[in-house]
């Protein structure tokens, strides 16, 4: 059943019950209320759809389950140009509240999520810690999109194009002077 995401939730309670939540977060909503997640990218171009199955497994663990996804634009730190990314998040999730908790949690391959006994849990904060993590380090279009998408280009001087160092023109002198491989260049010709 699609709803709409509740604020707080007694993960105790939603746990303990088995609720599923399943729905959307609009775009609207996301730039108001996912801030860290708004920061992180240039812009969100779709909805946010999430699927969260929380429960207790046979060890105890109070954990969520479930995925979410969204599509992001990002600018790649190759060519600067902007790109979309498909975001695609599979949640694994346990709640903890101390470190014999947190030990069983991750022995059994859950993420970690610390909350104390009577705290209350925003869901969207959960979703927005899930797509930061699915965040690149480094933005850039995928290897397969290099040739169509991604336009740097790397320039390369050929051993002809070097720029004079001994002409009596001042702008070519200039020139030389930037290049911060003249001293090089003088350090060899003095062998």
């Amino acid at each position: 059943m699609i709803e709409r995401i509740p604020q707080r939730i007694d993960h105790f309670r939603y746990t303990d019950q088995g609720v599923i939540l399943e729905g959307v977060v609009t775009q609207k909503e996301s730039d108001k209320d996912l801030l860290r997640f708004k920061e992180a990218i240039l812009e969100n171009s779709s909805d946010i759809l999430y699927h969260l199955e929380f429960d207790v497994d046979f060890l105890g663990n109070r954990y969520v389950s479930g995925k979410v996804s969204t599509k992001v634009i990002l600018q790649c730190q190759r060519c600067m140009n902007n790109f979309e990314l498909d975001l695609d998040c599979v949640v694994s999730t346990a709640f903890v509240q101390n470190e014999t908790e947190q030990k069983l949690a991750e022995d059994s391959d859950y993420d970690v999520f610390w909350l104390s006994k009577r705290e209350y849990l925003d869901p969207r904060v959960l979703i927005e810690d899930e797509l930061l993590l699915a965040l690149p380090q480094i933005a850039m279009h995928e290897l397969s999109e290099v040739g169509k998408s991604c336009k740097s280009e790397v320039v390369f001087l050929e051993a002809d194009s070097e720029p004079d160092v001994h002409s009596e023109d001042n702008n070519s002198s200039e020139k030389a002077d930037d290049n911060p491989f003249a001293i090089l260049k003088q350090l060899k010709s003095k062998q």
